[in-house]
């Protein structure tokens, strides 16, 4: 009786089925997070780096008018304070500054390019280099994406700050598009379409160079590795230019960016950075700490439950995975290549958003590691026999899965601050709406043409993905640094709160 309801249950536990499972739970997971976004608000440097760009709207420019002040902002950031030119464009045209309603879509455009360029990267490396069905790829991207949204190292400024989830979320997921647009190329199979891929490449390749540096850095690594590897596999010429193309493009653009004067002005901020030598050192132990940091056992569990689709696709591979320990080390290596810039320029890590950018790769590099070490092992005698051998109930194994990391999810010391469950306990408790109702009332004061010393009241709801307790708010001090940022955005002269 019992192995008859196991089978009947391994029959009904198709691919597919899994798949669609895992589409309509992570889809569930993000409605949370899909709510919340329409109580949020700029802060920070979304008012500094918006305000041309606000100012023209708000004169009534012209589509050509808000360009060239998005482009007013650049010039000036890249003499002044960084060269992340393509970064800095777009930070310009931040969502409020076309109105504040419109800052709702800061949180769908970063965890949708997240989750988009994740699905499209991976389909191409999944469906198309390793041969694996679509309901795979459909699962495997949904369990990573889980991950990358709910267990990011803040998903505030991960996803619903825009100036700082622009700058790494947004341009990790332009970096996975260049990516995937590289390996279309490499394998198309008509003119027109290398065409279309390699210049949709060199594109984002130049796009991304301009971005931030770790992402740029890794990008121009990954260029050049697949440079090499069209010479070593003896591609076709056109192949081998491309790629050249792509990697100079890139690397153009990340020396205009380190070479902009402005960066020599910020970096006067930060004392005792290591050299070269040292930070790459640095930049290595920082990433085999951060591994052995965010090797959770629900990451853990998560793989495991992959590692039945990653073994039998393997499996159909020629290719032997050898030296395992080198696709381990390789992981090490590439995770320490994004974090090398960041220690080199400042002599840390940096900011929260950053560590969202290094948990993104992690994630990916993880699977990946995971994929490679299930591939040595089936190609392995003793793997074999062990795969033809095993008689355990593939249902049995899923859901014991299943359920030890339900358990493993909410026992975890961080449960409450995770992405989506954060998100439901601030609308479930009204403290978002409330955040909203107070912020929408000093934007009302903020708005009114005939104000021009405003008097706010304070803002006390203070949702963690919305506006953490670690970001500077308005004060009653109307020359404190956020309060005349806020006065030069709506253009005051002064804005100051009163504290009852």
């Amino acid at each position: 009786m019992g192995k008859k309801f196991w089978d009947r249950a391994d029959s009904l536990l198709t691919e597919r089925r899994i798949a669609i499972a895992c589409g309509v739970l992570l889809a569930i997971s993000l409605l949370p997070l899909a709510v919340i976004s329409f109580y949020n608000h700029p802060c920070s440097d979304d008012y500094s780096y918006g305000l041309y760009v606000a100012q023209a709207v708000r004169a009534g420019g012209s589509l050509g008018d808000i360009l060239a002040a998005a482009v007013r902002e650049t010039a000036e950031t890249y003499f002044d304070w960084q060269g992340t030119f393509s970064a800095v464009f777009l930070m310009a045209l931040q969502p409020a500054a076309f109105g504040e309603r419109f800052y709702a879509v800061t949180a769908y455009l970063m965890v949708g390019s997240l989750v988009f360029a994740n699905f499209f990267f991976l389909k191409e490396l999944c469906v198309h280099r390793l041969g694996m069905s679509r309901s795979s790829w459909v699962t495997i991207s949904c369990a990573l994406c889980f991950f990358m949204v709910h267990f990011a190292p803040s998903a505030f400024e991960g996803f619903f700050w825009y100036n700082g989830s622009l700058f790494y979320t947004f341009f990790h997921g332009l970096a996975l598009c260049l990516f995937t647009f590289l390996s279309k190329f490499l394998r198309a199979s008509s003119a027109a379409r290398s065409l279309i891929c390699g210049v949709v490449s060199a594109i984002l390749a130049f796009i991304v160079g301009g971005g931030n540096y770790p992402s740029a850095l890794l990008s121009c690594v990954v260029l050049f590795l697949v440079f090499l590897w069209t010479l070593w596999k003896r591609q076709a010429l056109s192949r081998k230019l491309g790629t050249l193309c792509f990697f100079l493009l890139e690397t153009a653009a990340f020396a205009i960016s380190f070479l902009a004067p402005g960066n020599s002005v910020r970096q006067a901020h930060f004392e005792n950075r290591p050299g070269a030598v040292k930070a790459i050192v640095l930049a290595l132990g920082a990433a085999a700490r951060n591994i052995t940091q965010w090797t959770t056992l629900p990451v853990v569990l998560a793989l495991l439950f992959l590692a039945p689709i990653f073994c039998k696709y393997a499996a159909k591979l020629s290719f032997r995975f050898p030296l395992p320990l080198l696709a381990v080390l390789g992981a090490v290596c590439l995770l320490g290549v994004l974090l090398t810039p960041p220690i080199y320029a400042m002599g840390g890590t940096g900011a929260a958003r950053m560590d969202d950018l290094y948990y993104d790769v992690f994630c990916l590099l993880a699977a990946g590691v995971t994929f490679y070490l299930c591939g040595w092992f089936v190609h392995l005698p003793a793997g074999k026999q062990i795969s033809k051998k095993t008689g355990i109930s593939r249902a049995a194994v899923t859901g014991s899965l299943a359920l030890l990391f339900c358990a493993a999810v909410i026992t975890l010391p961080q449960f409450k601050t995770l992405s989506g469950v954060s998100a439901l306990r601030s609308l479930l408790n009204g403290e978002a709406q409330s955040y909203h109702a107070q912020v929408s009332a000093q934007v009302t004061l903020l708005e009114d043409a005939s104000l021009t010393d405003v008097v706010l009241e304070p803002v006390t709801y203070r949702p963690a993905l919305l506006l953490p307790t670690s970001v500077p708010v308005l004060s009653e001090d109307p020359e404190n640094a956020v309060n005349q940022r806020v006065a030069t955005f709506y253009g005051k002269e002064s804005v100051r709160v009163q504290n009852h």
